[in-house]
């Protein structure tokens, strides 16, 4: 059965959604079923209401029915994605009914690598129950002390690589035991920003060095890494004119030809105000998709758009119709998604 290009677009999106339930009639049932979308990111909170408990998680039977629903109505499998760092950084929190789970820097503290594997084992084990298949975890960004965005929100699990790199593989191997696909964030090391890419522009031009690229590079050569984040951050030393995300010199030479890494490439999520103050929905595509972005996190939380997701395809259609992304590029993506899929038995049905 051939499919449109809106649909062979959708592939590469994870879509935030409002809903602790799947309505027949509500916007994430319209993106699984038109535009045949890749998957799905689960939060905890609506920031555009507020309050816990506001968009798609409420108790443990809730998810897991809600995570059903979602796989029932796909044609293919979904990838079912959450930031469950630990921490500050958790959307199964224990206000919802799930265990407790310390920071991914306080499991630095202890640096205990029995304590790290029970830590992610639990973690993971909690994960596959509810039939989450991805984890944007974890952090391989290195500790800079106080006065850093990451250090400061207790995110960094140590300030020396090996440390890093020893610990995020346990990290990885417990979840790959439980079946569920991970991701090395914030390429090529967001360590030193100062600034929150959350809220704008951030520079790290004069803090960054090679030895923020260390867990990346380490964990690529042993095939450690199933899955990239690159970060919005800006350093002029590496690209002097684009952001991570939407640099080719960072994510093509860099990460894929220097470093060898073939999987799927994602990027912190495009509406961040660092990206969206800066570049419009159109040009920011182009230049991720052209620069070697595989996936897009659409979470549509910072600011809520009911046709945010529509739109995003549209973009997408438009630049393949304009020829400044060629089908190839698209097939190029969902052909390291699917891979990986497949690594992980997430199945095409």
């Amino acid at each position: 059965m051939s499919i449109s290009i809106e649909q062979q677009i959708g592939q590469l999106i994870i879509a935030g959604f409002r809903g602790k339930t799947l309505e027949p009639d509500s916007e994430i049932a319209n993106y699984i079923n038109n535009y045949n979308i890749g998957g799905v990111i689960l939060y905890d909170e609506d920031l555009a209401i507020g309050g816990t408990g506001t968009r798609n998680i409420e108790s443990p039977s809730q998810v897991k029915d809600l995570i059903d629903q979602l796989q029932e109505t796909s044609n293919n499998s979904l990838l079912i994605s959450v930031d469950q760092e630990g921490g500050d950084v958790q959307r199964l929190r224990s206000i919802y009914g799930f265990g407790e789970t310390p920071s991914w820097n306080h499991i630095g503290l202890l640096n205990n690598e029995l304590m790290t594997e029970q830590f992610a084992k639990t973690m993971a084990t909690a994960l596959s129950d509810l039939g989450i298949n991805l984890n944007f975890a974890p952090v391989l960004d290195l500790d800079h002390g106080e006065g850093t965005v990451i250090s400061d929100t207790k995110r960094a699990f140590s300030s020396d690589p090996k440390t890093v790199k020893k610990n995020s593989k346990i990290f990885i191997d417990q979840h790959r035991a439980s079946g569920i696909i991970t991701c090395g964030k914030h390429f090529p090391g967001l360590g030193s920003a100062s600034g929150d890419t959350h809220e704008g522009f951030t520079d790290i031009s004069d803090s960054w060095t090679v030895k923020d690229l260390l867990p990346f590079d380490e964990m690529i050569r042993d095939d450690d890494l199933d899955m990239v984040m690159v970060s919005h951050a800006f350093d002029k030393k590496l690209d002097p004119i684009y952001p991570s995300s939407l640099s080719s010199i960072i994510i093509n030479d860099m990460l894929r030809n220097d470093l060898g890494f073939d999987g799927p490439v994602i990027c912190d999520d495009p509406s961040m105000r660092a990206i969206s103050d800066h570049y419009s929905l159109k040009d920011t595509f182009e230049l991720m998709l052209n620069a070697g972005v595989d996936l897009f996190c659409l979470g549509n939380n910072l600011i809520y758009d009911p046709d945010h997701i529509p739109k995003s395809i549209k973009a997408i259609t438009d630049l393949v119709h304009s020829k400044k992304i060629t089908m190839e590029r698209i097939s190029k993506s969902i052909r390291r998604i699917n891979k990986i899929k497949k690594r992980y038995g997430i199945s095409e049905r």
